[in-house]
């Protein structure tokens, strides 16, 4: 007769390593880039006479280099901020000449070939602020 089967010998395992915790990875980003500030805008004054509409000629030099600048960087706008005084006080009256004042500047500007829609008028009336009371400001900013 054959001997007694005997189990076969178990050998242990070989002892298992305490899992590690996995390291923690964490992603990065680039640092953010400075966004730069929109320079301050320009304003050129252009002054008038009491009660005229039509743009001095003194100012001629200046919306010429304002429509140069303007040409030469499409990412700028003028704003046309104008202001009447009117020596009857009539409010209808001065925000008509101031209206005038500012459609006569547009249509210099329009000339030079600066394109409509870089160009928003405002007509203000008496509300010249703290200002000579007839004038047209042109304000440039980059948007």
């Amino acid at each position: 007769m054959p001997p007694p089967a005997t189990p076969a010998e178990v050998k242990p395992a070989a002892p298992v390593e305490a899992a590690k915790p996995a390291e923690t990875q964490t992603a990065s980003l680039p640092p953010p880039k400075a966004t730069p500030m929109p320079p301050a805008p320009d304003t050129f004054t252009i002054s008038f006479a009491i009660g005229e509409p039509d743009v001095p000629a003194a100012a001629t030099n200046g919306l010429q280099a304002l429509a140069t600048r303007m040409k030469a960087d499409a990412a700028l706008r003028v704003q046309l901020l104008a202001f009447a005084s009117d020596p009857e006080k009539s409010v209808s009256r001065s925000r008509r000449l101031s209206l005038e004042r500012a459609v006569n500047v547009r249509k210099q500007l329009l000339a030079a070939g600066i394109d409509s829609t870089r160009i928003e008028v405002r007509a203000l009336g008496e509300q010249s602020g703290d200002g000579a009371p007839d004038r047209v400001d042109a304000i440039t900013q980059r948007r």
